[in-house]
């Protein structure tokens, strides 16, 4: 049995979401959903070409693209055989045109997504940051007691902190800069805080995922908060 693209998208994106709600990136989310979901890619020409659209439908929303994956997702696409998805008679004509029309779609939007290069799956830097400033915001809604924000921060995001420099960094500048701006600079652990911050070295994430611009603009931050918290 062929489902639809509608129904599909809807198992996908379920699947993909839970991955999001059980904490991960954006990147470890879709390549746990692509894995799950591969073997469609071998049951018919119809079923690959709704999961390999759907899968680059929600990588089009990413930060950026592994290059790894541009390659194969891409290669995947362009080798679709629309004369056979034809004859398979799964969809009706004016299903089969829809589909055409999101494969060329994603095709040229793939081309836009800035790539990168660092095989380790992550957090890229603006999706971090939104990431934990979000956390922060729900905490202090959610909880009457704000002196234990940065523990309940840290414990989030604690595999993350493990996972690389820049990933650690982000997280500690972005939580340090999120309580001056709230002026809860007093909290529970602050020192700490700043104690990993100013250990910090550019050389720490040179060869992680970070580009040079976002490195920079790391460091800078962090120059900048250290300052602030210390005045």
């Amino acid at each position: 049995m062929v489902y639809s693209y509608e129904e599909y998208e809807e198992y996908i994106l379920e699947d993909y979401n839970d991955l999001i709600e059980e904490k991960m990136s954006k990147g470890e989310a879709i390549a746990r959903t692509l894995n799950e979901y591969d073997m469609l890619a071998k049951k018919s020409e119809t079923d690959k070409a709704m999961f390999c659209i759907i899968i680059s439908e929600i990588i089009i929303t990413h930060e950026k693209v592994l290059y790894s994956f541009m390659n194969y997702i891409e290669q995947l696409i362009n080798e679709l055989d629309f004369n056979v998805i034809k004859q398979e008679n799964s969809l009706t004509i004016e299903q089969l045109n829809r589909l055409i029309y999101r494969k060329d779609f994603v095709l040229q939007e793939l081309k836009k997504k800035p790539l990168t290069y660092y095989q380790r799956v992550c957090w890229y830097y603006n999706e971090l940051n939104e990431e934990v400033r979000k956390f922060i915001d729900n905490y202090i809604k959610k909880s009457e007691n704000v002196e234990s924000i940065i523990s309940g921060v840290l414990q989030r995001f604690n595999r993350d902190c493990k996972n690389t420099n820049s990933e650690k960094f982000i997280i500690y500048t972005t939580l340090a800069e999120t309580l001056y701006n709230l002026e809860l600079t007093n909290v529970l652990d602050i020192n700490e805080i700043k104690h990993e911050l100013e250990k910090f070295s550019a050389e720490d994430i040179t060869d992680e995922q970070l580009t040079e611009e976002e490195q920079d603009e790391l460091s800078e931050r962090i120059n900048l908060i250290l300052t602030r918290l210390n005045s």
